[in-house]
């Protein structure tokens, strides 16, 4: 009897760790559920907050002192990533490298900031908002069970964003993380 509940203690255990190391790395474990202003005057550099308090990420402006806001980094305990405007005079045109993935975001209509067509090689979403004018609400637009929403914690504040995933686990870390930025970076202020 004892070498029967030993035997299944040890399967059950190996099955365990077999799930623990299989898991890959980045925020497959947590989610990011916030995002906010490090300074109330500044919207150059960002707190995100994820689930697992004792994990809390970065983005910043990688040329601030130049004020340049075409390209950033973002860092979430061991995850990276890099936010560049593919070309100096072309802002409808994103690209986002995280985790060995690329997602290349791109305005679905020349200079309109509020409707994104994303695409990391696996999915494809349309970003944006409901209204032109209203950039408090950040959605994902297709129609279908897949839903991620970037939205101002407090209306008319754009210090403060909630997130709010409830996309499939297969969804990359990096196409999430393009969502967020598209959201923050055109719904606030360049100071």
């Amino acid at each position: 009897m004892i070498t029967k509940s030993l035997s299944t203690f040890i399967r059950s255990s190996a099955l365990l760790s077999l799930l623990f190391f299989s898991t890959p790395a980045g925020l497959e474990a947590q989610s990011v559920i916030g995002v906010g202003t490090v300074y109330n005057n500044s919207f150059r550099e960002w707190t995100i907050t994820t689930d697992d308090e004792d994990i809390i990420g970065e983005l910043r402006m990688r040329w601030s002192f130049r004020d340049d806001w075409t390209e950033w980094d973002l860092r979430i305990g061991d995850l990276t990533a890099t936010i560049e405007q593919k070309w100096d005079d072309d802002p409808n045109l994103w690209e986002i490298r995280c985790d060995g993935v690329v997602v290349n975001a791109k305005t679905t209509w020349p200079n309109e900031f509020n409707r994104w067509k994303l695409s990391d090689g696996s999915h494809q979403y349309n970003w944006g908002t409901r209204y032109f004018n209203d950039r408090e609400r950040w959605f994902i637009t297709d129609r279908g069970q897949n839903y991620y929403e970037v939205s101002m914690h407090y209306a008319g504040d754009p210090r403060d964003w909630s997130v709010t995933d409830r996309l499939p686990s297969d969804v990359s870390d990096a196409m999430k993380l393009t969502m967020i930025f598209l959201a923050i970076y055109h719904s606030s202020p360049k100071i």
